[in-house]
């Protein structure tokens, strides 16, 4: 079938201008694009009816498909198949992907499971390979730690495009042997190789772009952004769910019109989000209303992603190219009224992997006892100075606060607004566990508990009670994976996440509403947090964004990359 776009306004990024054109689109690819198509084929004859459908887009936008430069399948909890269909459905029709998470679950063959399933799927997706799992050797545990060996396996056997985000920005500025063995042989075979460093500036960022380093995308001011970018990196710019720190505007008014600043998700938006607002799309509506011109903008979502990362294919609307394509209303909201990859319309659903039982039992922790969940108390002390990791909520940022409590009977007397914490070993049957103090999550009386804790995906519980929160990680331990929400010993809710303990095949929309009514649950227990498994999933648990951490093995202190105590003697 051939589809015509009859007198759309084309977004031509190539060139910088907005053309009144038709689109002939056949065989997946673009093969014309002039005014009045119709006109001029009937009398060349050149056009066969019958095998031709029309699509008069008078007032419509027609975009490039859409390229999310960095991102990850696993922080939506969705299965790739069911990634891939709310993200095309929203105009996103490639994304360069790191499946960390998954590598962390069963290592390379995790991976490996993704890309199966992803193929089922018309998404284009660069996969990049996880050289930093786990984020933090020695700060948390995974299912093991990946080597040079493994990474081999992801780029010559697996077909994988480059490395993937050197999170442990530490190990890379100090050389580290087995990353930087990673490191060396990428750079041997001329990999692109992706970036992961927030604050890292002066002698530290020129060590670490010494090492091969060509992207970040974890800046938090402008200035930080513009030492990246003068230096030689590609600066990735996020926009999602969350509050971004760093002006958009404010950057590209400063460097000038350039290739080399991108646009992502890294993610880090719900699924909520994406049904009620799009994907990159809404992304790019966030720029827009942060002052950037809307060509630029779009621009930093196709074009300059597309030349970054091998896909000379995609990217514009061009005579040749892959025909992918997504119509909007406006160059402000950019809602996508039509999508079309390979030249064809979408389907509304994509086959879905049967996975083995490595896939689907990959919990192995043995039952947790409630004196698990305690925290150390100096002996003896009435008073204590405790370390509590506060939430900055909407954002990824953790901050240090200390606090003075009460201490009963060796156990700690908390206030309604702070929050026991418990992050354990999944994959261990003797796993430790790591405990800590939370605030920022309002008076929530109860525990909810995920194998979701970033990015090792290790379990990970919070609540007012430790009896609760034991029974939360119990309930998901029994049932191999997901969010539980318990509450005076019973359990309220149950999230199911059955592939590899983080993700759900269902449709997006089903699975939306399941997380809406979980987060309804815990907004009538007194959780104040705009997205709690957010939260849970990212903000306490990652051991590479400051300023702490609560991994399995304790609470860190980002910055200092060293473990400290919750509780100190007054």
């Amino acid at each position: 079938m051939k589809y015509l776009l009859r007198n759309v306004n084309l977004l031509d990024v190539e060139r910088g201008e907005i053309v009144k054109t038709d689109i002939l689109m056949e065989n997946g690819v673009f093969t014309r694009i002039e005014p009045d198509i119709r006109l001029a084929a009937s009398k060349g004859g050149t056009l066969e009816a019958q095998k031709l459908q029309e699509i008069f887009c008078d007032g419509l936008f027609a975009l490039p498909g859409l390229i999310d430069a960095h991102s990850h399948v696993e922080l939506s909890m969705l299965s790739s198949a069911s990634f891939a269909e709310a993200l095309l459905q929203k105009g996103t029709t490639a994304a360069v992907l790191d499946a960390h998470d998954a590598v962390n679950v069963l290592g390379v063959r995790g991976a490996a499971y993704l890309m199966k399933e992803m193929a089922h799927t018309p998404l284009t997706p660069v996969w990049m390979a996880s050289p930093c799992v786990p984020s933090a050797p020695g700060c948390e545990d995974c299912f093991g730690q990946i080597e040079l060996a493994d990474i081999r396996t992801m780029i010559e056997e697996y077909g994988m495009y480059g490395i993937a985000e050197a999170m442990d920005f530490h190990r890379v500025i100090e050389g580290e042997a087995s990353l930087a063995a990673i490191l060396a042989y990428a750079r041997k075979k001329g990999l692109w190789i992706d970036g992961h460093a927030p604050c890292v500036r002066g002698e530290a960022l020129d060590a670490y772009i010494a090492a091969g380093v060509r992207t970040d995308h974890e800046s938090v001011t402008v200035e930080e952004m513009l030492e990246k970018y003068e230096k030689g990196m590609y600066v990735i710019v996020r926009r999602g769910s969350l509050k971004e720190p760093a002006s958009a505007r404010e950057l590209l008014e400063k460097v000038g019109e350039t290739e080399r600043v991108l646009l992502s998700t890294d993610g880090c938006i719900t699924v909520q989000d994406m049904l009620a607002h799009g994907h990159m799309n809404y992304a790019l509506a966030q720029l827009v209303s942060e002052g950037v011109e809307p060509m630029r903008a779009v621009r930093m979502a196709t074009l300059y992603p597309a030349k970054a990362y091998g896909l000379s294919h995609m990217g514009s609307v061009t005579v040749g190219k892959k025909a992918d394509l997504l119509l909007v209303k406006d160059l402000q909201d950019f809602e996508a009224v039509f999508v079309y990859v390979d030249g064809m319309p979408l389907l509304s659903a994509y086959e879905r992997e049967a996975f083995p039982e490595e896939v689907i039992h990959s919990l192995h922790h043995k039952a947790f006892v409630k004196q698990d969940m305690a925290i150390e108390v100096p002996a003896g002390a009435e008073e204590v100075q405790a370390a509590v990791l506060a939430v900055v909520d909407g954002t990824l940022e953790t901050r240090k606060e200390e606090k003075i409590l009460r201490v009963k009977a060796d156990a700690l007397c908390l206030p309604a607004d702070i929050l026991y914490c418990a992050v354990a070993d999944r994959y261990r049957k003797e796993g430790s566990v790591g405990t800590g103090l939370v605030c920022g999550a309002g008076t929530f009386r109860g525990a909810v508990a995920g194998s979701i804790a970033q990015d090792t995906q290790n379990l990970i519980g919070l609540g007012s009670d430790r009896a609760d929160i034991c029974i939360a990680m119990n309930e998901v331990l029994k049932r191999q994976g997901g969010v539980a929400f318990v509450q005076d010993g019973e359990v309220k809710a149950f999230l199911a996440l059955p592939v590899m303990g983080i993700l759900s095949q269902k449709p997006a929309a089903d699975f939306a509403k399941e997380v809406q009514n979980l987060n309804l649950l815990l907004k009538e227990a007194g959780m104040t947090l705009s997205n709690p498994l957010l939260t849970l999933s990212l903000q306490i648990p990652l051991a590479v964004i400051p300023e702490l951490a609560i991994t399995n093995r304790g609470l860190l202190d980002v910055a200092q990359n060293r473990f400290i105590p919750v509780c100190r003697p007054v």
